[in-house]
Order: structure tokens, then C-alpha cells, then sequence
């Protein structure tokens, strides 16, 4: 993914297999438990979402909110469907 709203070390942690909320969160200096907090989840459904698992529109917005990203960066990089 090329995007220039992404920061360098995102894009690097990235194209090292990094998911994109995961590279956020480190280059924020986040813990799970801080993103958790943040934006309302469980560390467990950070961690499952960190890991590549399924996850709706709410929780991503939740997220991207909490951690500043720009506005659509989850849709225009996720591959990965709306949970049912």
C-alpha cells in the first residue's frame, strides 16, 4: 500500500507484514491495553484484529478515531470484509 497520508515508519512496518492498526498503535507508542482504552474495545479484540481477523465498520472507525488516522485509511487499505 502507498499512501502519502501514511507516515514512513507505518509504511515500513507495513510492508514488513505489519497490519496497518498495529503499526499505528507502535508508532503512536501505544500498548493494546492504551488502544483498548482509547477507543472502547477489549485488548483481546485489539489483538484479534492485530491478527488479521474479521471486524465491522464500527470498530474500525472506533480505532482510526483513537489513533488519528486519515479518514478512510482503513477502507482504502482493508482487504478484509464487514463481520456479519
Amino acid at each position: 500500500m502507498k499512501d502519502s497520508r501514511i507516515p514512513e515508519p507505518v509504511l515500513a512496518a507495513m510492508s514488513g507484514g505489519t497490519h496497518i492498526i498495529r503499526a499505528y498503535r507502535e508508532h503512536l507508542g501505544y500498548s493494546i491495553e492504551d488502544l483498548a482504552v482509547a477507543c472502547g474495545l477489549s485488548a483481546e479484540e485489539i489483538q484479534n484484529i492485530e491478527s488479521g481477523l474479521r471486524y465491522n465498520k464500527g470498530y474500525r472507525d472506533r480505532i482510526a478515531r483513537s489513533l488519528s488516522m486519515p479518514v478512510g485509511i482503513l477502507e482504502a487499505g482493508s482487504d478484509i470484509s464487514d463481520a456479519a
